[in-house]
């Protein structure tokens, strides 16, 4: 059977409904335990319509060439990453998860038994390959992990005392209340809980904390509720947004600066993996200290392997994807809300005040532009700016920066016809009127 080759994606298989079918988990499942050959594949899924029969036409496929598979149901992708990778080294991991696309997607994503994510590309390749069926089909059992990971999140922490913290929490429809409501009650933490049931149509809004709109009802009841601050998840829980007491969203960039400073001034040797996108803000936090950061392409493959590569202790990117060391090199946003918390609350201010000092460039978040020709495009941009720049660098599209004045960074999508612009300046008015001149540049 052909299946769409634009499903087969740079980080997992995504599609829509009616292209994301049982026939295609299936076979994905088969040719995933077949390529890999391990012993044992744990298996979830988030809440969407079509994810449980996706859920057990792949698990179908695993069995049928002889693979094992640990089922652990409906759960959070943080939930997921903690399960396979806490197994050994010869466990992998599947997941069935469209992450923060709207009801209309579903998707297939992959984790060899090194812990290390495989392309939809990767699967892509090889799914039409023969499947060699096992004489004797592996073995499904069910597990429950939530306990002990969430312990592992609260020790990994030093037990913080987060009695007396109030906090909102926007779970969005997906499926996040699996874990971290257990996780702050565990902590003693007050909370208001918003749109905390999954639900595959995502009735309140997309569940994608990168979109400031999708924002608006969680910063207006921090604020109401006089909360200490407030918390916004994706749909499958592996992305983290924080909105300060006043009502005001910490970019992830800015969290990761906030996490990766106290992480040094604890263990001064600690590597932090940053992402070329960032804020000047992630830079300076860790040289002040002492360190330079690691830097890599966007994306959370990227920062995994860069995790890897350099035994870094942290990591993070603008998207919200925070990982850690102690969970594997993988996002964790369970953790992420244990560790913020505490940074915060031995801090003694308000996290306003806390996360004020960090907001002191102007940054447009990234603005996405659909482009007809992309040679084109980024060619302008080398003609005009490149020599200007006082620093250019082309790891993931090209990023100039101009002194301490402003820098832009433009990227190509890998999957659609967008270029993906940031720009941040040192003033407001800067920052605007770079945006204007370079939209202006790619409409020419």
């Amino acid at each position: 059977m052909k299946f769409p080759d634009h499903i087969f994606r740079s980080y997992d298989i995504r599609g829509l409904l009616n292209e994301i079918t049982p026939e295609l988990a299936e076979r994905a499942g088969a040719a995933f335990a077949q390529k890999i050959k391990t012993k044992k594949i744990v298996v979830g899924r988030d809440m969407r319509a079509t994810s449980p029969e996706l859920m057990e036409a792949a698990i179908k496929g695993n069995l049928s060439v002889g693979t094992d598979v640990i089922d652990i149901g409906m759960t959070t992708t943080s939930l997921f990453n903690y399960a396979f990778s806490s197994l050994g080294g010869d466990t992998a991991g599947m997941m069935i998860t469209a992450s923060h696309n709207p009801a209309k997607y579903n998707g297939l994503k992959f984790y060899d038994n090194d812990n290390l994510p495989i392309s939809g590309k990767t699967l892509g390749e090889i799914i039409d390959e023969e499947i060699v069926l096992a004489s004797q089909p592996g073995n499904r059992t069910k597990a429950d992990f939530l306990e002990e990971y969430l312990e592992r999140c609260i020790v990994s922490a030093n037990r913080p005392d987060l009695s007396g913290v109030k906090v909102v929490v926007d779970y969005g429809n997906g499926v996040g209340v699996l874990t971290v409501r257990d996780l702050l009650k565990k902590l003693s933490v007050e909370v208001v809980e918003l749109y905390p049931e999954p639900d595959a149509n995502f009735p309140n809004h997309e569940a994608n904390p990168t979109k400031e709109e999708t924002l608006s009802d969680l910063k207006a009841v921090v604020v109401k509720e006089k909360a200490d601050l407030g918390i916004a998840l994706d749909g499958d829980a592996d992305r983290i947004m924080f909105i300060d007491n006043e009502g005001v969203v910490l970019r992830g960039d800015l969290l990761v600066s906030l996490l990766g400073k106290d992480l040094i001034s604890i263990k001064p040797e600690a590597k932090i993996v940053i992402t070329v996108n960032q804020s000047w803000t992630s830079w300076e936090e860790i040289e002040k200290l002492g360190q330079s950061p690691i830097v890599c392409p966007n994306g959370r493959t990227n920062t995994i392997l860069a995790m890897k590569k350099e035994n870094a202790d942290f990591g993070g990117e603008v998207s919200g994807h925070i990982f850690f060391k102690e969970f594997s090199d993988l996002e964790s946003v369970d953790y992420t809300i244990v560790k913020t918390l505490s940074v915060w609350k031995k801090s003694g201010q308000t996290f306003a005040d806390l996360v004020r000092p960090l907001r002191r460039y102007f940054n447009t978040g990234e603005v996405n532009l659909e482009i007809e020709n992309r040679d084109v495009v980024i060619k302008k941009f080398e003609d005009k700016y490149v020599s200007q720049a006082t620093k250019v660098e082309r790891m993931d599209g090209i990023r100039c920066e101009f002194n301490r004045d402003w820098w832009f960074i433009a990227r190509l999508s890998n999957t659609e016809p967008i270029l993906r612009l940031t720009i941040e300046a040192k003033t407001e008015d800067l920052m605007n009127e770079k945006k204007t001149e370079l939209v202006k540049l790619i409409g020419e």
